[in-house]
């Protein structure tokens, strides 16, 4: 490393970036008092399917559908004539996840009082996703008219006869940089410009490049967060085929328990969340809500391939993830271990994650004084792919703004491995900062240490 790269390094750590909007589609609700209400009082947004889901009831039964989001203008909050306009425009091409996370970052610049009429070029976009899928729907009629002649689909029919009937729009719809595109065009953003398709570890992820992007000085602004749906045909599947899911039988009340010895797979659902970042000193000159301040964040990816290297199967280490970038935050922020008020951890309800990421916390935090406190939001509304990064982000906020903690559903008794200091009740004190944690199935690990803003 240069001395000029050693002394960017430093500037970019000591740059201070704060949050002052935030826009939230969550199980719970679709605002920030919503979330927190549930969160706190200890209710389950995990049930039995909707109807609108009843394709995926061969795979699941239940999971967190997030019931107040529609895709009406209306969900997009309060907006100007022509804005309404284009957005209710633009929505039609829009898969759920890409008008969750336009949705989201509407009510986060309203929520931080902004409002642009002309191009702005110091604003920009970081933006996490899934793996976008298209529904079958989408692509049925091509295959219908690529059958041959005994009704079976013959590749070589596609370009000839199936493609003329492909949608034009077809793969705008499901590319997963459509959030930021359309945030950005919507909004006349011309700052930098980028999306991250790290599944569960894209929000905090978003939020360190977010935080470097203004330290160089290219913009004053940007929108960052995450938009994910793990209820979606192709991908419930998906992730049926790859990960551990809870058994299907299991009672949705009690089912989602990170950490606990019942603890037997995740559950699925969906979500986003949106931040509006920006350097302390322009938040300052227009008087900004402050929320909190980003002080430090890691990405990480650990794993040793198979045998088999023409399958490409990576087998993640889960707990050297979780190590790194909670030893990476600590570093950077120059904080001791005693000084972390909590840990909002991923706790996915997966034996395997959560005893790794037990075991990292121990490790790194083996040295503090006191255990330190770990609560898991997972437990009451499952995993909702890239948004649940997002919308654990904005409880863990929150909880440094009500200065406590909200309780962890479901925890009763640790699982072997899983020994940590689990909070259960609503008075544990939050303290000035909390560390999130993420993973994902590849072994993407991502953390973001925020505190409560102090002049």
């Amino acid at each position: 490393m240069t001395l000029e790269e050693i002394k960017l390094k430093r500037n970019m750590s000591a740059f201070r970036t704060v949050i002052t909007g935030i826009g939230l589609v969550t199980p719970f609700g679709s605002t920030l008092e919503s979330l927190w209400t549930g969160l706190y009082s200890g209710a389950n947004a995990i049930a039995l399917l909707p109807e609108e889901l009843t394709q995926l009831s061969e795979v699941i039964r239940f999971g967190s559908y997030c019931h107040e989001f529609s895709g009406d203008i209306e969900n997009f909050g309060e907006l100007e004539k022509e804005l309404k306009r284009n957005i209710r425009k633009s929505a039609k091409i829009m898969c759920r996840e890409t008008q969750m996370a336009v949705a989201c970052a509407q009510k986060a610049l309203s929520d931080a009082s902004l409002h642009f009429t002309e191009p702005q070029r110091r604003v920009g976009m970081m933006y996490g996703s899934d793996y976008m899928l298209s529904e079958p729907e989408a692509t049925f009629g091509a295959y219908a008219a690529s059958r041959d002649e005994n009704g079976e689909f013959d590749i070589r029919n596609m370009g000839s006869r199936g493609k003329e009937k492909v949608a034009p729009l077809w793969l705008l719809v499901w590319l997963p940089n459509m959030p930021a595109c359309h945030i950005s065009i919507l909004n006349q953003f011309l700052g930098p410009n980028d999306s991250l398709t790290m599944n569960e570890s894209s929000a905090n992820a978003t939020l360190k490049y977010a935080h470097e992007t203004i330290a160089r000085g290219w913009a004053d602004i940007m929108i960052t967060g995450a938009t994910g749906t793990r209820l979606q045909s192709i991908r419930t599947w998906q992730v049926a085929i790859s990960e551990q899911l809870a058994p299907k039988d299991a009672d949705p009340e009690t089912v989602c328990c990170p950490f606990d010895k019942r603890h037997s797979g995740q559950v699925l659902g969906e979500g986003a969340g949106t931040f509006i970042l920006e350097s302390l000193s322009h938040a300052q000159e227009r008087g900004a809500k402050i929320y909190a301040e980003f002080l430090a964040g890691a990405d990480t990816m650990v794993g040793t391939h198979t045998p088999d290297l023409g399958k490409f199967n990576l087998v993640p280490n889960y707990r050297q993830g979780f190590v790194n970038v909670l030893k990476k935050v600590l570093a950077d922020s120059g904080k001791t271990v005693d000084q972390i008020g909590f840990i909002h951890a991923h706790g996915l309800g997966v034996p395997e994650v959560d005893r790794a990421e037990a075991e990292a916390i121990r490790e790194v935090f083996a040295e503090r004084s006191t255990p330190i406190p770990v609560v898991a939001a997972k437990a009451a509304f499952g995993n909702l792919g890239a948004g649940a990064g997002a919308i654990e982000l904005a409880a863990g906020i929150e909880a440094l703004r009500k200065g406590v903690l909200f309780p962890t559903r479901n925890f009763q008794e640790a699982d072997e491995g899983c020994e940590l200091n689990i909070v259960t009740d609503c008075e544990t004190p939050a303290g000035d900062c909390f560390i999130n944690l993420s993973t994902n199935f590849q072994g993407q690990t991502s953390a973001a240490l925020l505190g409560a803003y102090r002049d």
